[in-house]
């Protein structure tokens, strides 16, 4: 299939994944001229694979986001794009990483019907840590790590066979715990994500906010489970992608109970 297409008018959503006969997002924008006189198109992030256009109209400050990732498959390239004037930056972000990570290869389709879904013990010993100046957090052996996928996710860790991983964003902000977690929960209902289950409780001492989300991907329920939380006034927020089954959940659970602050000066 060349193309596939999908949208949700209650949030101004399209998601589009075609494949391309260009080398590179540049040469494809190039050829396709994807700008419009009566819109102002700023580029705030760019790489050889991700092009994120934040798209503003007139003096009433208008404004959408159009992201673009390409990706190469069997001597192919696919891009995906995401595009909405409701949805925020982040959830656009976990929308395409989503939907990146699960395009494979034929070859590593047919690699992955020999995995079965590891729910023993052994899926659930975090023997590596990921550590920063600020934290440290335990992740299974063969898991991988990916820093700065994009301007707003620190790292990305998780294990490709199975779709499944973590993102932690951290950054600093003056608004409470709470304000964020209304404001978070507000996009995420306009975007029309579901909120299945919202509780209280500690991060390594610290009040957090634990989410559970279900968004419909071209008519595929996915769910995320989202940690949300402070430490004086830098915000952390650490999500798990294409939640299936309830050891994804456990395992998830123990990676959080992993989680700890570093003593800084």
């Amino acid at each position: 299939m060349n193309v596939m297409s999908f949208e949700n008018k209650n949030s101004n959503l399209i998601i589009v994944i075609q494949r391309i006969s260009e080398n590179s997002i540049d040469e494809y924008i190039r050829n396709k001229d994807i700008t419009n006189n009566t819109f102002t198109y700023n580029l705030f992030q760019f790489s050889d694979t991700t092009s994120f256009y934040k798209i503003t109209r007139g003096s009433n400050m208008w404004s959408a986001y159009d992201l673009y990732m390409l990706k190469r498959l069997d001597g192919s390239n696919y891009l995906v794009q995401v595009s909405s004037d409701v949805i925020g930056q982040s959830e656009m972000i976990d929308m395409i990483k989503h939907i990146y990570l699960s395009m494979k290869s034929k070859d590593a389709e047919e690699e992955n019907v020999a995995v079965v879904a590891s729910e023993d013990e052994e899926t659930f010993l975090l023997e590596k840590t990921y550590s920063t100046p600020f934290y440290s957090i335990k992740y299974p052996k063969q898991w991988q790590v990916q820093e700065h996928l994009d301007e707003m996710t620190e790292v990305y860790i998780g294990y490709q066979p199975d779709n499944f991983g973590f993102t932690i964003v951290r950054f600093e902000t003056d608004y409470t715990l709470s304000e964020v977690n209304a404001e978070g929960n507000e996009n995420v209902r306009q975007a029309g994500i579901r909120i299945l289950e919202e509780k209280q409780m500690k991060v390594d001492g610290a009040k957090c906010y634990r989410a559970i989300h279900e968004i419909t991907i071209q008519g595929q329920k996915v769910k995320h489970i989202s940690y949300t939380f402070k430490k004086g006034d830098m915000l952390y927020n650490i999500k798990f992608g294409s939640v299936k089954t309830k050891a994804q959940e456990n395992l998830a659970s123990n990676i959080i109970d992993s989680f700890q602050f570093k003593q800084t000066r």
